[in-house]
């Protein structure tokens, strides 16, 4: 063994890169004459003739182990804060398979996820654990080259930095981290072949926003951070740590706000840190207000990295790395609030159903999109902060009217199919809701949607009474009313709409009973009565059908029910029966065609001195 000195070995280390002696004395800090003092030292030592051989020496030594020992990983500048589960899931997924691949969004903490669980596993390498940070290679082709120089390795002639690499780790127990792998896949997957085949010792973990899609690769998906309100909860944790951080701690009583903050954020690791950054200054209800435009409030970080300045910096990256058409599809599909399908995106970006799913695949292959399986078929979602940011790249493609006019027809389609007497109405209902709101909400303010508008308003109405949203349905009513063009359609939707405001004041929320519906949404009001089992009225029955055979007592007990809506059907108790029914037979009461009037209690106050009525409960 020759015995070299500290110094002398980063000599050598600089002769086998061909450096000069005042290039080696420039890059250790010391004299030319120094260095000439160290590579004659190092001639006698090992018995070379001249340079040319000491450099070749030098190559020799450095292919049968890293230069030096394996360096400290970077220290974070703040504290890793909960993923309890997901540090013992993929500390169990790196000793169970050689290569590991964590992937997720931009922003989802994977890096600082991939450092805790290699920090917390370097005990079990005895060679330790190699970070390798792939943002700034900017060629596939020069992955081998970054590892080898976290290793300490030269440029050794004959061989190319593959091979050197994989002379260095062969016999060595080991852990190398490749970080920030997606905008160099194609050269990522080739090298880690070619390592993991000849060097039996070495676990890679590598972060990435899209899978290496390699043979041996296991992939672990980084889920966003927990939002659990009655237990734990990481991302409140989180929001609270950093807040407290640049400004007063906050009260742990209002952790259910923070909650719903950090809900509107996706759990995203990256999103929590900005917005807790910007609570001294906007406190939480100028978060949440900022909120209604998360990419303009999520800014102003302080990493070193620009692209975790902001959420903005992050997409952007994510999105140049995006194929021209899978840019256009992620824009388009940005209008829908809801998952969607693949049909759905086929429809709104206007492209051949076979092509959008590839390239829905691909997204989500990207990151950009999460896919959930469902009984209807496989679902696509982007993060809010993503599809906002789509639909500022729709804007700025000039096809944010084209795109939204396809989906205001896909939503009218699938209204359409939607109908109260189809017992699965409603599960297919409540997933479409916010998409035909946001549909209405677009199409409303723009003249040539007028028509189209009024229509889904019209449904929209009638599904949320059927539904039990009352106070919406009225709202819905009141603005079909204002869309209307025909004089008649503006007042029987505000005919709607006062029944449904009838229903309100009273408590009348009873679903519409079976049946079909009619091209223009019916008057709203349906009363349960109660009755024994097996009588045939013991069943839903529309106002207006009870109102037409009541029986009356005369004059003063009329049936009040005149006009379209909910209301109570009077009935006097000397009618019920053969007995007592005095002049009043059957008669069918005339309907008005003005508004509904509602009988409040003081007419029915007024009314029981000339007749004793009974109002049926619902």
């Amino acid at each position: 063994m020759v015995d070299v000195s500290p110094r002398e070995a980063e000599v050598l280390a600089l002769v086998g890169e061909h450096l000069s002696n005042a290039e080696i004395g420039a890059r250790l800090f010391i004299s030319v004459r120094t260095v000439e003092t160290h590579v004659s030292s190092l001639l006698r030592k090992l018995q070379v003739p001249d340079r040319r051989a000491l450099a070749h020496r030098a190559t020799d030594l450095a292919g049968t182990a890293p230069a030096r020992s394996a360096p400290a990983l970077p220290a974070p500048l703040t504290s890793f804060v909960g993923r309890v589960s997901e540090r013992t899931e993929l500390t169990e997924l790196i000793r169970a398979h050689r290569q590991v691949t964590a992937v997720g969004p931009g922003g989802v903490g994977k890096t600082r996820l991939a450092l805790t669980v290699a920090t917390e596993a370097a005990r079990t390498y005895s060679d330790g654990v190699w970070f390798v940070d792939l943002v700034p290679v900017g060629e596939p082709g020069m992955i081998a080259t970054a590892v080898a120089g976290v290793l300490g390795l030269g440029e050794q002639p004959g061989r190319d930095m593959t091979e050197s690499v994989i002379a260095a780790l062969a016999d060595h127990h080991a852990l190398l981290v490749l970080d920030n792998c997606e905008h160099v896949v194609d050269g990522v997957a080739p090298f880690l072949d070619r390592l993991l085949a000849r060097c039996a010792g070495v676990t890679v973990l590598a972060t990435s926003r899209a899978r290496l899609m390699v043979p041996f690769e296991r992939v672990y998906p980084v889920p966003p951070l927990s939002l659990t309100v009655d237990g734990e909860s990481d991302a409140v944790a989180l929001f609270m740590e950093r807040a407290a951080a640049v400004g007063p701690p906050l009260d742990p009583r209002l952790r259910s706000r923070l909650a719903s903050i950090c809900e509107r954020l996706d759990g995203m690791a990256l999103a929590i840190e900005l917005a807790a950054a910007r609570y001294p200054t906007l406190g939480l209800d100028g978060v949440t207000a900022a909120l209604s435009h998360p990419l303009r409030m999520l800014t102003g970080g302080s990493r070193a990295d620009d692209r975790h300045r902001s959420v903005r910096a992050t997409l952007d990256w994510s999105h140049a790395l995006l194929e021209p058409a899978d840019r256009a599809l992620l824009r388009r599909v940005s209008v829908f609030v809801a998952p969607f399908t693949v049909s759905a995106a086929v429809q709104v970006a206007a492209a051949a159903e076979g092509l959008v799913a590839d390239q829905l695949a691909r997204l989500a292959e990207q990151s950009l999109l999460v896919v959930t399986p469902s009984p209807g078929g496989t679902q696509y979602r982007a993060l809010e902060t993503i599809r906002q940011y789509g639909a500022e790249r729709l804007t700025e493609a000039d096809e944010l009217i084209d795109t939204r006019s396809r989906h205001l027809r896909w939503c009218l389609e699938q209204v359409a199919g939607l109908g109260v007497e189809r017992a699965d109405w409603r599960t297919r209902f409540d997933p479409l809701a916010d998409d035909l709101r946001a549909a209405l909400g677009w199409a409303a303010g723009r003249p040539e949607q007028r028509t189209d508008a009024y229509r889904l308003a019209g449904h929209l109405a009638e599904l949320t009474f059927a539904r039990n949203l009352i106070g919406e349905s009225q709202l819905r009513y009141e603005q079909a009313a204002a869309l209307a063009d025909d004089p008649a359609a503006t007042a029987s939707m505000l005919r709607h709409a006062a029944a449904v405001a009838g229903c309100r004041m009273r408590g009348e929320d009873i679903p519409l009973p079976p049946g079909g519906r009619g091209s223009r949404p019916p008057v709203p009001g349906h009363r349960r009565r109660r009755h024994r089992p097996g009588d045939r009225r013991h069943q839903h029955v529309p106002v207006l059908e009870q109102v037409r055979t009541t029986p009356t007592t005369g004059g003063g007990d009329r049936a009040r029910r005149r006009g379209a809506g909910p209301g109570r059907r009077r009935q006097s108790r000397s009618g019920r029966g053969g007995a007592g029914r005095g002049r009043g037979a059957h008669r069918r009461v005339r309907r008005r065609s003005g508004p509904t009037r509602q009988r409040c209690s003081g007419d029915d106050r007024a009314r029981r001195a000339g007749s004793r009525t009974r109002t049926p409960h619902g």
